[in-house]
């Protein structure tokens, strides 16, 4: 049921976020772990394309949330201006001046270099951080063989305490993998190099979505799902043994129908070429508004129920959709690009999959200058307006 309230475009597309879904991905989540290991919801990056604010709101209110994690200090500052309480950890860089706004508004930092203990001290701030050891992602995050260095820099520091330990499993997706039990090898050292120095951490965590639907957690305070809250799997070509719901859709309509002669060519370099005499549905959706390319002549879209194949390359803001000789489409009809129609359903990850890639590119791909629908027991409870300039 939709809220026939609030009226969404009909000539332009949208995005709809299900807050309901979100919710049952959590619960979903919230049972494969160890009663003790708390969630620090992943929420970076607008939480994955979805939009961060009303994301980060319902989750903390469901009281089954302890921690946030973003990726700059910008998106924590953003969640406690819309009044987010929970404690949030920033995983990049930050400047004297966010460091200082953290000290009062309980967000932590990631140390991922040495030489942040030395620049956090240059400005007297006061910093909670989580250490980044880096066992094998080879990205952000310090060596094993350099937290004896930064257990004498922490004698001597002041104003500056570590709050927890985490590392990051770069290969936790892979059937039989053995990286993970070697990065788990690393990880432990260097706890027990902290622990031994005089700094145990009160927090440790690794669990990624996929190292926890793959692997028991050991040790760990918190997990840290991403994906898996937007009802994606780390693969979308693998199962992972978790019922999940997608998150977010994508839907326009149809704007014109127009009946064209077997042979004709469709769409840019007339790649697609009607078999037969058939209607064409044209839809104001396009990669401007997150459907990729790689969907040209291979993607479908349901209407009213059925699949239909995207005829031609997907163009900037239109797709056109062989519709077939007899088709019961109508101008205004819904297009569900990504999304559900009666039983049936394109996802996220079915996308993903016919592009060769994730569905967290798919998510993170989803236009900003196209109107947001966030619904919660079917109706929408807020409506955030597409960035146009």
């Amino acid at each position: 049921m939709r809220d026939t309230c609030v009226q969404r475009p009909l000539y332009s597309p949208y995005v709809e976020i299900s807050l309901d879904n979100l919710l049952h991905n959590l619960t979903r989540i919230r049972k494969t772990l160890p009663r003790e290991v708390g969630v620090i919801a992943v929420v970076k990056d607008s939480s994955y394309g979805c939009g961060s604010l009303l994301i980060a709101e319902t989750l903390e209110r469901s009281g089954n949330v302890a921690f946030f994690a973003v990726a700059r200090p910008v998106e924590a500052i953003t969640l406690r201006k819309f009044g987010i309480t929970l404690p949030i950890l920033v995983l990049g860089m930050a400047t004297e001046e966010e460091l200082r706004y953290g000290a009062d508004n309980n967000i932590v930092f990631a140390l991922n270099d040495l030489s942040d203990i030395d620049r956090w001290e240059s400005y007297g701030a006061s910093v909670n951080f989580h250490l980044n050891i880096d066992t094998g992602m080879s990205r952000m995050g310090l060596l094993p063989s350099e937290i004896g260095a930064l257990i004498d820099k922490l004698n001597t520091a002041r104003g500056i305490r570590i709050g927890g330990v985490f590392t990051h499993m770069a290969n936790a997706d892979e059937p039989d993998t053995q990286t993970v039990a070697r990065q788990l090898e690393k990880f432990r050292s260097g706890i027990d190099a902290l622990r031994q120095g005089g700094h145990p951490p009160a927090h440790v965590h690794y669990g990624n979505t996929a190292a926890f639907l793959r692997f028991p957690l050991s040790g760990c305070t918190l997990a840290r799902p991403g994906i898996a809250l937007y009802g994606c799997k780390p693969d979308p070509a693998q199962e992972f043994g978790i019922d999940l719901k997608p998150v977010a859709s994508l839907i326009s309509h149809v704007v014109k129908m127009k009946k064209l002669p077997g042979g004709t060519p469709v769409s840019y370099c007339g790649n697609y070429v009607t078999p037969a005499d058939t209607w064409i549905a044209t839809v104001p959706l396009g990669y401007a508004h997150g459907l990729p390319r790689y969907l040209n002549g291979k993607g479908s879209v349901l209407i009213n129920g059925t699949r239909c194949r995207i005829a031609g390359n997907v163009t900037m803001d239109y797709i056109m959709v062989d519709a077939g000789a007899t088709p019961s489409i109508s101008i205004g009809d819904e297009v569900a690009a990504i999304g559900t129609q009666g039983g049936e359903s394109i996802t996220p990850d079915d996308v993903a999959v016919i592009g060769g890639t994730i569905g967290y590119e798919v998510l993170c791909n989803l236009g900003t200058t196209i109107d947001r629908f966030y619904t919660r027991d079917g109706k929408v409870v807020r409506h955030e307006a597409g960035v146009i300039y």
